[in-house]
């Protein structure tokens, strides 16, 4: 598997890097109206734990709200709602005074907002929201809520909200490319070449378009990597638990289990987000996670 594994950064997060961009992302998913001139963007670095080898995702203050946005390439995760709780849960006590929250005086605090842009192969809606509360045992008399909004942003689907971002459309259009090269040249081109073949041919594509091209002139080395990356770890964890079932029930899901273990390594991931990663995915103790590591 040819992959950077240095590589920290995704051609999502670069795109979507800077205040006007942010504003004008945020503006077409939320239909407002916010202006570069007014507004405060403070760009926030997200917790990976959590997101465990997600390094395209946004985590930044708008005015007075607190945005965490995932771009998300495989099937979405039910969990979402449970995983944004714990995470803002930290955030909050990041940007709080302790001390504070003891006081008689009321503490205010940004309004968190949580955002999935899908962008996998699976059919999915256009729009979606994940409820915190179904997972709730007892649904009665609810005390706590957390609401995702889903949007899938395949070129595909023809989502006027991505159409409002000319960036995100871009974006869209540009995986769109190379996942329709990968299609029509997986069995013409050996398999070790095939990915950044395609990469390369949709660079080119778009930049004869005008599509994304002082960037992809500018950066076309650098999205072969991002692109590399992404692909190729989806792939890998579609691998990791087609093997477990291959393999047999329970000495699969050990020897797959094993096997993500060995690979989330040599992706160069730190053994406590390897931890938080197969306790979920496997649901098996640290202490035998550890026997692994």
């Amino acid at each position: 598997m040819n992959v950077n594994k240095n590589y920290k950064d995704s051609l999502f997060t670069r795109l979507f890097s800077n205040k006007e961009e942010i504003i004008s992302l945020y503006n077409a998913i939320k239909d407002t109206n916010y202006e570069s001139y007014n507004t405060d963007i403070n760009i926030i670095t997200l917790d990976d734990v959590l997101f465990m080898d997600r390094n395209n995702d946004l985590c930044f203050t708008i005015n007075d709200k607190l945005v965490v946005l995932i771009e998300h390439q495989s099937s979405i995760n039910q969990n979402m709602p449970l995983r944004f709780l714990l995470y803002i849960a930290r955030e909050y006590e990041k940007i709080l005074d302790n001390t504070n929250i003891y006081k008689s005086k009321l503490v205010k605090i940004p309004k968190p907002e949580f955002i999935v842009l899908y962008n996998g192969e699976s059919k999915y809606p256009k729009y979606n929201k994940l409820y915190l509360s179904d997972a709730f045992c007892d649904k009665t008399n609810l005390n706590l809520e957390l609401v995702v909004d889903v949007i899938n942003i395949n070129y595909e689907e023809n989502n006027n909200l991505v159409e409002k971002s000319i960036t995100l459309n871009d974006y869209s259009y540009f995986i769109y490319l190379v996942r329709k090269y990968i299609k029509e040249n997986k069995n013409t081109i050996e398999k070790s070449k095939l990915l950044e073949y395609c990469i390369t041919k949709a660079i080119k594509e778009c930049i004869e378009k005008n599509i994304l091209k002082e960037f992809l002139k500018e950066n076309g080395s650098e999205v072969i990597n991002m692109i590399n990356t992404k692909f190729n770890l989806e792939d890998a964890k579609l691998v990791w638990k087609q093997e477990a079932f291959e393999d047999g029930f329970q000495d699969g899901v050990k020897q797959g289990m094993i096997k993500q273990i060995r690979s989330l390594k040599e992706f160069g991931i730190e053994n406590s987000k390897i931890i938080s990663k197969i306790k979920e995915d496997y649901n098996v103790t640290e202490e035998e996670i550890k026997k692994y590591l």
